[in-house]
């Protein structure tokens, strides 16, 4: 199975699916900022769609939460507060680590091959410069490990917790001098267990994890 970033959609996506993965991924990637204002047509110029495409992807993303319609005065990107992220964070400690324990059981080939190029890419960008392309490469990698669950309410589950926290991590968490470097470090332990066939040091490197980000949040809240 090929994997795909939230903004990258199959040739046979309808334009309305094409236009919510653009908006999503612009929203996600802080190109369209928590609290900024745009409208429909400003959205169809970025994302070279119509105004109905458009129009049926910012009700898709209003149900998701990531932006709201504000009236009289327009769209406005969803800003999450730092407690609302900590309380998706300890939604995900809840479950993910199991989930890493459950893909360390039932992962094939095709998807340790996918883990190893993801973190191959993510490795050689663990740099500032490169921060928006290492989230994107962040959130797949946590994809491809809850698709080797097996289990897709996991997945769907998963998704929009996730979604929801990395805003504030490239605002906080990855803002830090070694931020990229400590979530690559960590991505690698999940791996080595996962590629081991290991449940229980998948799940405590999962742990280690969410743990760590969460630490990280904590301590760079005042900077918000």
């Amino acid at each position: 199975m090929i994997y795909q970033t939230t903004g990258a959609q199959p040739a046979g996506a309808s334009l309305a699916e094409r236009a919510y993965g653009q908006i999503k991924e612009l929203i996600l990637s802080l190109e369209l900022k928590p609290g900024q204002y745009v409208n429909e047509q400003e959205l169809c110029t970025r994302t070279g769609t119509g105004r109905m495409p458009v129009h049926q992807a910012v009700h898709r993303l209003m149900s998701e939460g990531l932006l709201h319609v504000m009236p009289r005065k327009g769209i406005i990107i969803a800003a999450e507060s730092v407690n609302e992220v900590l309380a998706a964070m300890e939604a995900r400690a809840a479950f993910e680590p199991n989930i890493a324990a459950l893909a360390a059981q039932r992962a094939g080939p095709p998807h340790i091959k996918q883990m190893e190029k993801l973190l191959r890419q993510s490795r050689k960008i663990a740099d500032q410069r490169f921060r928006k392309e290492f989230m994107a490469l962040d959130r797949l990698f946590h994809t491809v490990v809850a698709e080797a669950s097996g289990n897709r309410i996991l997945v769907d589950a998963q998704r929009p917790l996730q979604e929801r926290s990395a805003r504030i991590w490239s605002l906080i968490v990855m803002r830090r001098a070694d931020g990229l470097r400590m979530t690559q470090d960590e991505h690698e332990a999940v791996f080595d267990a996962i590629r081991r066939a290991n449940p229980d040091a998948a799940r405590r490197a999962m742990e280690v994890h969410l743990a760590s980000l969460c630490r990280r949040l904590e301590d760079g809240a005042d900077s918000l």
